[in-house]
């Protein structure tokens, strides 16, 4: 049995053979990147250790490396992973080695921290609706969800139901809708504070707090703010009150404006309803998996924990960075500056990857990894509540597991710490410790499922007032996922994509910039998105001189989990186009 580890909500479950599970809600069937997962598995692949630009053994780097971390202050390596794999032993517990030495980490934090906290803040936890919920719905609302291409087993369950969209610009989602709304970005927490008012002018929901609450906001303030009508307004507030849907909320809210505020509030709607498991965002802390005894936390702390979003302008307070399971030069804001500072030599960049990244291409020492089709390791999943016991089903690995790597780095260290070395099955025992489930039985099983581990907890606040919110206004650039690619991966199988960014004025070649730079993009014209809004698929996120587009980030925070603010406000011009309506 083997799982899609990758960072994707619908963690698809296949046979020895890859042919997805006939299980609810596997189905039978998976997405294009699933399809051409073994075809890729070959493809671009890092087959050896190489240290600047020459090949040499594992051993070799290894020695590399440890004679560089001999030489610095533990706080002047930074590590940084993320979920390229989600496997316990891929993404966890190699982070060991690095918090027993004091390094530096990141804080988790570029994705979905800022709603899990958010979300938190009013129920305990953020953990929401499951697949067997989906069904008993007769409708939906995708709130900032691109769901029929991101979340494709999810759409299957829902796509025939009454469906309402909510989005910056008329998505693949909001065309399959029966109705949709189109709001300004960074105004999503306006609308949901709209709809309470009008549920609580109604009689609908009866609660003073709220009440004393949403009178702060006047209507003017909430048209203003997200471009719809008051009646556009009560119609959303009606079909919440009358059809008491499911809310889908998107990732892709708490990387915007005023972000953490919005999801909060949008996930009270069906709890002040009193519609049972309302609402869905993400289930991973849900399930009792202790991911701290796995990254050793509970033992061993980072001497500095730094955003995200602010590697690249602290860049100077780092000699070492090695990265592993992820592409910084694609995802964190200020990739430019990472470039520079590894061009410069003032940062030795270390990559254990499978496949030959941007960011692997930059390094000056890269180890070959495996991929989850090549190794053992356990894979959970942020919707459905399946544990799987992954299995190897390509022969002839390419490269060295994450575990195995760490663990020689440590001896080449003279590190004796048992704690180091605990067996990584033991590991995973203990971390498993609460859901119930033995690794004995997890390798018997190979798929088991697991219980909500969830206590549950009601609070309204905290609940924005209007000055704790910036008014959106200006033009924006915001993201989705493209139906052929998991953010950076899979160009080997469906091609480098062009920086093209569509929005409603210009056709050609033309510049973004913010205060932080500029990038070099193209422009295509598109009925689907409003004025002031530019969109670009996250596969295509470097521009036409091979510029990270995350350099003109400014790495603005949000309060709650501290996500940067990708979805950011630009100016755009034309350099080699024509204008059409400008």
């Amino acid at each position: 049995m083997i799982a899609c580890a990758r960072d994707c909500y619908d963690t698809c479950i296949f046979d020895s053979n890859y042919k997805p599970l006939d299980i609810f809600p596997i189905n039978d069937f998976t997405c294009s990147r699933g399809i051409a997962d073994l075809k890729r598995n070959s493809i671009n692949r890092i087959k050896s250790a190489y240290y600047e630009g020459k090949e040499i053994t594992v051993e070799e780097g290894i020695r590399i490396l440890a004679k560089r971390i001999r030489e610095i202050n533990p706080e002047e390596i930074l590590h940084i992973d993320y979920d390229g794999n989600q496997g316990l032993l891929t993404w966890y517990y190699p982070a060991r080695l690095w918090n027993y030495l004091g390094s530096s980490s990141t804080d988790y934090s570029i994705c979905s921290a800022e709603g899990h906290e958010a979300i938190k803040a009013h129920y305990g936890s953020s953990f929401g609706a499951l697949p067997e919920d989906f069904v008993k719905f007769s409708s939906v609302v995708f709130w900032g969800s691109e769901a029929s291409i991101s979340f494709i087993h999810g759409w299957k369950i829902l796509k025939d139901k009454y469906k309402v969209t909510i989005d910056v610009r008329k998505s693949e989602t909001a065309k399959r809708s029966d109705k949709y709304y189109i709001i300004k970005p960074g105004s999503d927490v306006y609308l949901a504070i709209g709809i309470l008012k009008k549920l609580v002018e109604k009689g609908r929901i009866r609660n003073a707090e709220l009440q004393d609450k949403v009178a702060s906001f006047n209507y003017s303030l909430i048209e203003e703010a997200t471009s719809l009508k008051e009646k556009d307004i009560e119609d959303l507030a009606d079909f919440y009150f009358n059809e008491k849907p499911l809310t889908i909320i998107g990732f892709a809210l708490g990387r915007s404006l005023n972000g953490g505020y919005a999801i909060g509030v949008i996930s009270l709607i069906p709890g002040l309803l009193g519609i049972e498991n309302g609402f869905f965002y993400s289930n991973s802390q849900g399930w009792g998996i202790d991911f701290d005894y796995l990254r050793g936390t509970h033992l061993y702390k980072p001497r500095k924990i730094i955003n995200m979003g602010e590697v690249g302008d602290r860049i100077n307070e780092f000699k070492i960075i090695f990265v592993w399971n992820s592409n910084p030069l694609h995802s964190l804001p200020g990739g430019d500056k990472i470039i520079e500072a590894v061009n410069d030599g003032r940062v030795f960049l270390v990559v254990h990857d499978p496949f030959w990244s941007e960011t692997a291409k930059l390094a000056n020492l890269v180890f070959p990894g495996l991929t989850f089709l090549e190794k053992e390791d356990v894979v959970y999943s942020y919707w459905h509540n399946y544990l799987v016991y992954n299995e190897p089903i390509v022969n002839n690995p390419l490269g060295i597991t994450e575990v195995n790597l760490m663990h020689k780095i440590a001896r080449e260290l003279e590190i004796s710490e048992d704690f180091i070395f605990e067996d990584p099955w033991k590991a995973v025992e203990v971390s498993l410790r609460n859901t119930g489930i033995s690794v004995e039985e997890l390798k018997r099983r190979k798929v088991v499922k697991v219980s909500p581990k969830v206590t549950r907890k009601f609070s309204i606040e905290p609940f924005p007032k209007p000055d704790d919110l910036e008014f959106p206004q200006g033009e924006f650039l915001v993201y989705s996922s493209h139906p052929n690619y998991t953010n950076s991966q899979f160009k080997e199988i469906y091609g480098e994509r062009k920086p093209i960014v569509f929005n409603s004025k210009f056709e050609g070649e033309g510049i973004l910039y913010t205060e932080k730079g500029q990038v070099r993009v193209i422009f295509k014209k598109s009925e689907d998105l409003p004025s002031g809004v530019y969109f670009l698929f996250k596969s295509s996120l470097f521009d036409l001189d091979g510029k990270p587009i995350n350099s003109i980030i400014d790495g603005k925070k949000g309060k709650f989990g501290g996500t940067p603010l990708l979805n950011i406000k630009v100016q755009a011009k034309p350099v080699k186009l024509f204008t059409l309506n400008f």
